[in-house]
């Protein structure tokens, strides 16, 4: 169960990163968009972790939930639209959170680079789903 798990948080991270990374952009005024330095587990605090499990939870559940208005999108216009109201939700559930953007996306990115983290992580979600390590 543990790949399974790790596997659905990064494709779901994947995605806000992706999404959620512009429109944070836009609100500082456009700044030139970079990829964020991955985050590593020492520096990631176990209330980190936590507040960034929640967030990929609520990013995959909003991710599931636009996708099929997408696919079923009648021209590029409509879905320019929907991908721009998903990609508001998954920022908002980002910050309520409790983790800024830059956060989720340097962990994101650390969960790839750093086997360490992703243990954290992976563990962490586990124990919170009352799955055993």
């Amino acid at each position: 169960m543990k790949k399974s798990f790790l596997t659905a948080i990064l494709a779901s991270t994947m995605l806000a990163a992706g999404a959620a990374a512009p429109a944070a952009l836009a609100q500082e005024g456009g700044a030139a968009m970079q990829q964020p330095a991955p985050a590593e587990s020492a520096s990631v605090t176990d209330e980190q972790i936590s507040s960034f499990i929640t967030a990929a939870q609520g990013v995959n559940m909003i991710a599931q939930t636009y996708q099929p208005q997408l696919e079923a999108a009648e021209d590029e216009e409509a879905a320019m639209a929907i991908q721009q109201e998903a990609e508001s939700q998954m920022l908002s559930a980002v910050e309520q959170s409790g983790l800024s953007v830059e956060e989720y996306n340097a962990i994101a990115a650390g969960l790839q680079s750093d086997p360490e983290l992703a243990e954290r992580v992976n563990a962490q979600a586990e124990a919170a789903n009352g799955q055993p390590q």
